[in-house]
C-alpha cells in the first residue's frame, strides 16, 4: 500500500484532500493541531486516515508523520496544506507577528517539503503539492505576512522541481481563491447572514460563487496522480477566474 501525508487535515481543504486520497486507496497520515477534529474525521474515513496531532512549526512533527505514513508502505505523496488567516498591514504589525505567521505559513511547509524529499529520494519517486494562494501572486489588503509567505511557497515549489526532478520527485503548487472553509467562515462580517456573506465573497470570481474544498482536492489529486506525470514546478490557479481580472478593492482607511 502506498501512503501520503496531508497537513491541516482536520478541516477545510486539508480534510477534503485527505478524503479524496483515502477514496483512492491511500493511507493518509493526517497532521493537525486540532486533535478533536482529527478524531472526528477518522471516525468518518476509517483506518486509512491516521491522525497525527502536532504543530507543523516543529520539524519533528513532520518526521513523525512520515514515520506513520511509511508504516504501511512507501511514501508516495505529500501535501503541505496547513495554514492560518494572518491579517495585518506593515504599519500595524511587529516582529512577533511576523515570526509567528511565517512559522506556520512558510517554515512549516518548508520543513514538510524537506522531510518529504528525504523520504522519497531512496525510492526515486514521489509527488509534493504545496497549497499556496492567489495571494501569492496578487496582494490582498492588510495581508503583509500571509501574502509574502504564500509567494515564498511558489519558489519552494520551483526549487524542489529543479533539484529533484532528475530523481523522480515532482513538486507543484495550487493557488486557491476564496474557498468555503471554517477559516473563511471566521472572517465573514458578523452583521450578515452566512449565505449573504458567502455570496459577496463569491463576487471576487467571474464565476460569481465561492469555491468548495472538494474542488481544490480534485486539483490536488490531479497533480499528485500519474495523470500529471510530466507536470513539475507548476503553479495551478483554482480561483474561479479571480486572478484573471482587476478587482476594485477600497483603499485602506488610515
Amino acid at each position: 500500500m502506498k501512503s501520503a501525508v496531508v497537513t491541516g487535515a482536520a478541516m477545510g481543504i486539508g480534510r477534503a484532500i485527505a478524503r479524496r486520497l483515502v477514496a483512492e486507496g491511500f493511507l493518509v497520515a493526517a497532521v493537525d493541531v486540532d486533535a478533536d477534529g482529527l478524531d472526528e474525521v477518522a471516525g468518518e474515513l476509517g483506518g486509512l486516515y491516521r491522525p497525527v496531532v502536532g504543530d507543523i512549526g516543529e520539524w519533528s512533527v513532520h518526521e513523525h508523520a512520515a514515520d506513520v505514513a511509511e508504516e504501511q508502505g512507501a511514501l508516495a505523496y505529500w501535501v503541505n496544506n496547513a495554514g492560518i488567516d494572518w491579517v495585518g498591514g506593515a504599519h500595524e504589525i511587529d516582529a512577533e507577528h511576523i515570526e509567528r505567521g511565517l512559522r506556520v505559513l512558510q517554515q512549516g511547509p518548508m520543513y514538510g517539503t524537506c522531510v518529504a524529499v528525504r523520504r522519497m529520494l531512496p525510492n526515486r519517486s514521489g509527488a509534493i503539492v504545496n497549497i499556496s494562494s492567489i495571494q501569492g501572486i496578487a496582494a490582498f489588503p492588510r495581508y503583509f505576512v500571509y501574502d509574502a509567505a504564500k509567494a515564498a511557497l511558489l519558489m519552494v515549489t520551483k526549487s524542489v522541481a529543479v533539484d529533484y526532478g532528475p530523481f523522480g520527485i515532482r513538486c507543484n503548487a495550487v493557488l486557491p481563491g476564496t474557498i468555503e472553509t471554517p477559516m473563511v467562515h471566521g472572517t465573514l462580517p458578523p452583521d450578515l447572514s452566512r449565505e449573504e456573506a458567502l455570496r459577496r465573497e463569491g463576487l471576487l470570481a467571474p464565476m460569481l460563487r465561492i469555491g468548495q474544498p472538494s474542488e481544490i482536492a480534485g486539483v490536488v489529486w490531479f497533480l499528485l496522480s500519474d495523470s500529471a506525470s510530466y507536470v513539475n514546478g507548476a503553479a495551478l490557479i483554482a480561483d474561479g477566474g479571480a486572478a484573471a481580472r482587476v478587482y476594485p478593492y477600497p483603499p485602506l482607511k488610515l
